[in-house]
Parts: structure tokens; sequence; C-alpha cells
């Protein structure tokens, strides 16, 4: 929840809306590592590389006393991908992931030449479509929905759970049955030895036994089944979470000396130094092999995207144009909900 609150949420709504915008350049620079780490973290292909590529052209203009980062410093708003964006948007819903290099060229065309909608998307003005009234049943109606959900969460808390997989359940019932079968006994009094047909594993069944399938955890709030790409960093670390006790010299936390942090990795304020060392080693393992990951590609020579190119087709997003037009109802209700629930709030 706290790395939703204050991490997820305020980078994803701010780096433009609020950052761009405002030409926050080095607050705006901040914030694109920060989209990196969550695309890295939910192993976005393509996704965990493009902010990468960003960041090392600044450090190389710095280091090389380059005038066009002042350029970029000074006119940030200058360098708005709305129009390149748009035009992919409405390229990518007329192809398919199928389409050539060369349709996918036609369709362009055809679309910027031909397409009324796309033209008017430059062309017209658009004017707002909220007025004060409105947002102020929306800002109610969202803190509605917010303190409603905080007092599911505070009700469930630690009732979210690790499940284990399938294959892993199913080998600890074998041995559970291997463990309750009663011995086989013999009727002779004359034992014969038998000779051993039990197999020596393979490079290859050595090397799949090795392989753990992804840990599953129980969301109780949600009612969820979720893998550890949506949990916060240190799930995905290679230091292990141990609740309750400091992740640098292993003893109890206490609420006057210690503090978790948005990764989840809890640290006595003597024991942290300013900055989580597990997941620091997680973010340069992260750019060290996705920066080698694209200078492969770079140098592969061919206009040809494999496999290993394209997101999952799990994390594919269908975009599309959507008008969103909602009607302000039962105002009055809401206000009067959510006074009452923020009256309640002493007696979760």
């Amino acid at each position: 929840m706290i790395d939703l609150l204050n991490n997820i949420i305020p980078s994803t709504l701010e780096i433009y809306a609020t950052l761009f915008r405002s030409s926050l350049f080095n607050e705006y620079v901040e914030n694109v590592f920060r989209i990196w780490t969550f695309a890295l973290r939910w192993k976005r292909k393509n996704y965990n590389k493009d902010p990468l590529m960003f960041l090392s052209d600044l450090f190389y203009w710095n280091d090389n006393n380059h005038p066009f980062l002042n350029v970029i410093k000074n006119h940030l708003t200058s360098f708005n991908e709305y129009y390149v964006e748009n035009t992919h948007s409405r390229i990518r819903a007329n192809t398919s992931k199928n389409t050539t290099a060369d349709n996918i060229i036609k369709q362009a065309y055809i679309i910027m030449d031909h397409d009324p909608v796309f033209k008017d998307t430059y062309a017209k003005t658009r004017r707002y479509p909220y007025n004060a009234t409105t947002l102020d049943f929306l800002y109610k109606k969202t803190t509605l929905f917010l303190l409603q959900y905080f007092q599911d969460v505070f009700h469930n808390c630690g009732k979210s759970i690790p499940i284990l997989n399938k294959k892993t359940t199913e080998n600890a019932k074998k041995i559970n049955l291997q463990k309750k079968a009663p011995p086989k006994n013999s009727t002779n009094k004359t034992s014969t030895k038998k000779t051993s047909t039990k197999k020596t594993p393979t490079k290859a069944s050595a090397k799949a036994s090795k392989k753990k399938s992804p840990e599953i955890y129980q969301l109780a709030t949600l009612n969820e089944e979720v893998d550890l790409r949506y949990l916060p960093t240190a799930y995905s670390t290679s230091h292990p979470l141990h609740h309750e006790l400091c992740d640098c010299c292993g003893l109890p936390l206490s609420n006057d000396n210690s503090m978790v942090y948005i990764c989840s990795h809890g640290y006595h304020v003597a024991c942290y130094n300013k900055k989580c060392k597990y997941c620091k080693e997680y973010y340069k393992r992260g750019i060290f092999e996705n920066v080698n990951s694209f200078l492969k590609r770079i140098e592969k020579g061919e206009n040809k995207l494999t496999k290993e190119d394209l997101d999952d087709d799990e994390n594919d997003i269908e975009e599309g144009v959507d008008e969103v037009s909602e009607e302000v109802e039962e105002a009055l209700d809401t206000s009067s909900k959510l006074a009452a629930e923020i009256y309640n709030i002493e007696h979760w």
C-alpha cells in the first residue's frame, strides 16, 4: 500500500501533468528513473530499456558539456511526444502484430491523408469537459471510495499470504503419503538382494529441478492471486523479507527507532545508510542486463523483431480512443456518505 500511494500513483500521475508541463527538469529526470524501476519489476520488455536510453543520452551530454543538454533543460515542454504517441496509437489500432513493415507504412499514409478523426485531433480545439461543480463531486466520490477501501485494508491487515504453486503442493502430498504408508512385511526369512532401480539424474532434469515457479500471493482485500511483479521491489530482490526484523542486523524492529520503506525492506535508523543495499543491487543488475540486451539488439544488424524483443501477450494493452463522459448524479448523497465515513474512522 505504501509503494502504491507514495511511489507508483504519484510517479505516473505527475511525470507529465505536473513535472513535464512545469519544466521541472531535475524532478522529471528522477521520475523517469522511477518509471523504469516499475518496468523492471513488471518485466515489461522494451519499456525496461527506453528510459535507460534517455538517461544514457543525458549522462553523455553532461559529461561532454554538449549544448543540447541546456536546450532540453530550458525548453523541456517543447519536446512533447503527444503527436508521436497519438499517431502510433492510431496506426496500432488499424494494424495487427503480424503486419509487415511495408504495410504499416502504407497504413500510416492512409490514416494521415484520409482519416478525418486523425486530422481533427490536431486541427480542432476541444473544450475542457469538467466544471468546478463536477470536479468537486468527483473529488468527494474518489475520497469516499478510498476511505472504504482503506477500511477493508485495515481489517485485512496480515491476512495476505503466499500460496505454493501446484507442483510444490503435489510433491508435498506425495512425500506425506510415503511417510504415512506402512512398511511392507516380508513373508520369507531369507532376503534376496535387488538391483537398484534408482535413476541417476541427468543434467536436464537437474537443471529443471532448480527452476522455481514464481511465488504467488493471495491479496485478502482484492481477493486476487498475484505474482511477485505486483508486489513491492523487495519481493523481487535476492534478499527475502523478514517481517518485523531488520534486514541489516536481523534484530527486531521497533516503532521508535526503525522504519519499513517503500520497497518493503525494514531497517533500524542506525542500520540504514541512506539507501537499501538489496534494492540497489537489484537495480544495478537490471541496468546491466537491459543495457547489454539493447546493445546486442543493435549489433544484430537485422531489421527483424524476435520473440525476445516483443512484450509478453499478457502484458499487451489494447489501445483505443475512449470518449470519457460521466454524468454527475447523487452529489448530496455522496457528500453525506463521505461525512459518515470520516466520522467512523475512529471506530475501525
